[in-house]
């Protein structure tokens, strides 16, 4: 099975359980807000692996304004979103297929799809997101930064493993440039998981030329 679609099935049979646990987006507000502060009044913006909607409700709390089209992989994270924040609109989508959408935003948002996507899956989202960005367009992402070669099946059984990608932050500021993005925020949160492991956190903010 493609390692995407079963990341989203896996998603599906935890979906509630995830909303609970990641509700509090209190960490990222910081980077959050810089991307915020780069969109006009009325801004459409596009979140890729939106989840159950936490970092879009966050969004829209803070602008109202804004109109939101959330996108996932996993039905069950869809069908919580469309409940908790009807004012959004969500869709099922890959995110590596992003393109297919065929429309141009003023903002793009990928809080933590990155871990699905390998270095290669990731250099062509941030370009295809770029090409989707009207000019001073602003691009949010956030992953885990570790040494790519760590990337590995990881989960509780051999049932529920999701392959997970660890990025460096070079290689995506060098695809920001490939794609035409100036950096305008970079930022880390380091804390230690449930699980005892020490996380890096990355967060970071590019803009495409006016």
């Amino acid at each position: 099975m493609d390692p995407g679609e079963q990341a989203a099935r896996i998603f599906d049979r935890y979906a509630a359980r995830y909303a609970a646990e990641y509700a509090d987006v209190g960490r990222y507000i910081p980077s959050l807000q810089a991307f915020l502060d780069l969109l006009p009044t009325g801004a459409d913006v596009l979140e890729l692996a939106c989840g159950p909607g936490n970092v879009t409700r966050h969004l829209l709390h803070q602008r109202p304004d804004l109109r939101v089209l959330g996108t996932d992989l996993a039905p069950a994270m869809l069908a919580i979103a469309r409940e908790q924040l009807p004012m959004a609109t969500f869709e099922r989508l890959d995110q590596r297929a992003v393109k297919t959408l065929g429309r141009r935003f003023h903002g793009i948002v990928c809080a933590f799809g990155l871990p699905y996507l390998s270095a290669v899956e990731a250099a062509a989202l941030i370009a295809d997101a770029s090409a989707m960005l009207h000019p001073g367009g602003a691009l949010y992402l956030s992953t885990m930064e570790e040494d790519p070669a760590r990337s590995a099946w990881e989960g509780p059984s051999e049932e529920e493993r999701i392959l997970m990608h660890y990025h460096a932050g070079a290689a995506l500021r060098n695809a920001f440039r490939k794609a035409g993005l100036n950096l305008r925020h970079e930022s880390r949160s380091r804390y230690v998981d449930a699980h005892g492991k020490a996380v890096t956190d990355l967060m970071l903010v590019a803009q495409r030329a006016m």
